[in-house]
């Protein structure tokens, strides 16, 4: 048998409340961060594939695989320049190297 109390409903709101509190504290320290950097080196996804002639469809397959990295901030998500040239480079190499074999 169990003997364990639960939470009465109020008291398990507070602490949810409590935690989005948190959450939400923490995601506005974070984000100055990424406005912080210099404009040329963040891009959207319009950015990228303007840069890389990448499709949408493209840019979500590199994202899932984590061959390109990315950041997410109030549901849009931003890229590094340095990132996204250095993700192109090292598939260039592969493919190149995959085409000697």
């Amino acid at each position: 048998m169990n003997n364990r109390r639960t939470a009465p409903g109020g008291q398990m709101t507070h602490m949810l409340s409590t935690i989005l509190a948190k959450v939400t504290n923490i995601e506005k320290l974070l984000a100055p961060a990424i406005h912080n950097l210099p404009d040329s080196e963040i891009l959207d996804s319009k950015g990228v594939r303007l840069l890389t002639k990448m499709s949408d469809r493209i840019l979500l397959r590199r994202r899932n695989d984590g061959s390109l990295p990315f950041h997410r901030d109030k549901g849009k998500i931003y890229y590094r320049r340095s990132d996204v040239l250095r993700a192109m480079l090292l598939e260039k190499e592969e493919h190149s190297k995959n085409k000697r074999l």
